[in-house]
């Protein structure tokens, strides 16, 4: 028997097995999933979003009108190139340049969500594995099929259609997530947090979690889950990204891969659903929290845990004026991607009847280095984000901060971290209708 994301239930330990199943490949699809097209309608176009602030870009959210648009207009032909190219055996022949531009445009409207909004620190279309295929007019097959496969991974939850539902044997899986290799390398650095932090999950843990059936929403590298793991009655985390697993694994972490917006579990057979900040690199949030809504038992709990740094005034001026410097050399800085639909998030979990609380678990004062503080911004150097590479984004940092007299990165300045709990309390389902069927 094998999930839908290639996972063979053989290979499922039996003691995750008996408390947080999976399901079939028949199990997945039909009425047992939201469709993103009538999540969003239900939701409405009216989020908001807070102003882009001279760091961070926030990027909008999917639409009613851009999801039809991608169902009918742009999936179609992708279809037919995979169809036309995935048994052509000839790897190194040259597509046509119409067709080119047909992957490419149809990568660039996933990535952007339907297109650019104008603002001035927006990011490039493409993800940096694709980007180099943009150079050429035209792309041979075995490069068509890689945009293919980014694509597919990108865009069949969203749409509910596979466009490329027979990979070749023995390819590899498409990582289609935002965080690749390259991040995942830079991901613990950006988000170094000190033995204080650590106390604070653990605490969270045992007061929270206690011998409940806990699955963690993108663990990521494993910063949440090596505290909270250990404190669970089970614990299982999906990851998008295969870099990142590869990395949680190293500490014995029991992560999957799979995507939160379709997962492979059972419903109704968790307890606790925790996510720390991985929601917004969702393609659209508001699919993954049906399938939270899905996968809690009746009075389960779903926690979203925030970190919150406040940095010293004269950081948080350094940081605006990187920013800006990276704007000019590369037309675009880091995306903060759909940080800016919490509220909307919010909103739709209380819509169906959830209870939420902010417990404010921890906040304190704590020394780091300049580098640490800035750490987010040069990460705005990966290519997935915008041109300009990591070296070049260090530099624009201790050029700026020496102007500043603030002296080298090494330099240690203090700011204030605070760690807040949102907990949504699945106490009812709020309609008949919005009962999640098995």
């Amino acid at each position: 028997m094998r999930s839908h994301h290639g996972v063979r239930a053989d290979d499922v330990p039996s003691e995750v097995m008996a408390v947080i199943p999976y399901r079939s490949e028949a199990g997945f699809g039909g009425a047992t999933r939201a469709a993103a097209i009538d999540v969003v309608r239900e939701a409405g176009d009216s989020a908001a979003l807070p102003p882009c602030d001279g760091r961070f870009h926030y990027v909008p959210p999917w639409r009613a009108a851009t999801l039809e648009t991608l169902a009918k207009e742009v999936v179609p032909p992708v279809a037919d190139l995979a169809a036309r190219y995935s048994t052509s055996g000839r790897p190194d022949e040259l597509i046509t340049a119409g067709e080119t531009a047909t992957l490419l445009s149809a990568c660039e409207y996933v990535r952007l969500r339907g297109g650019g909004d104008d603002c001035t620190l927006a990011f490039g279309g493409l993800p940096s594995e694709l980007a180099e295929h943009a150079r050429h007019d035209r792309m041979t097959v075995r490069a068509a099929l890689a945009c293919v496969g980014w694509f597919n991974a990108n865009q069949r939850f969203l749409t509910g259609v596979d466009v490329d539902p027979r990979p070749t044997a023995g390819t590899p899986p498409v990582d289609g997530a935002l965080y690749g290799p390259e991040l995942a390398r830079r991901y613990d650095p950006a988000r170094q947090v000190t033995e204080r932090f650590n106390d604070v999950l653990r605490g969270f843990a045992k007061d929270f979690l206690g011998s409940r059936r806990v699955l963690e929403l993108g663990p990521g590298t494993g910063r949440v889950a090596r505290n909270i793991a250990p404190l669970a009655g089970s614990y299982v985390g999906i990851e998008a990204s295969l870099a990142m697993i590869e990395a949680g694994r190293r500490d014995g972490l029991d992560v999957r891969h799979g995507d939160m917006m379709a997962m492979p579990f059972d419903t109704g057979s968790v307890d606790v659903v925790v996510e720390h900040e991985s929601i917004d690199f969702c393609a659209e949030p508001l699919l993954a929290a049906t399938e939270v809504e899905r996968v809690l038992a009746l009075g389960g709990q779903f926690h979203r845990v925030e970190l919150e740094t406040t940095p010293a005034v004269e950081i948080g001026r350094l940081q605006e004026e990187i920013a800006a410097r990276l704007a000019e050399v590369s037309g675009g800085v880091f995306p903060y991607w759909t940080k800016g639909q919490r509220q909307r998030l919010h909103r739709w979990l209380l819509g169906r009847g959830f209870v939420h609380r902010r417990i404010e678990l921890a906040r304190w004062d704590e020394t780091r280095t300049l580098r640490n503080w800035l750490q987010g911004l040069v990460n705005a150097s990966y290519p997935s984000f915008s041109g300009v590479d990591e070296q070049t984004a260090l530099s624009v940092c201790v050029e700026l901060a020496r102007a500043a007299s603030m002296g080298d990165l090494g330099t240690r300045w203090p700011g204030q971290v605070g760690v807040v709990l949102h907990q949504y309390e699945c106490v009812d389902w709020c309609c008949s209708g919005h009962r999640p069927r098995p």
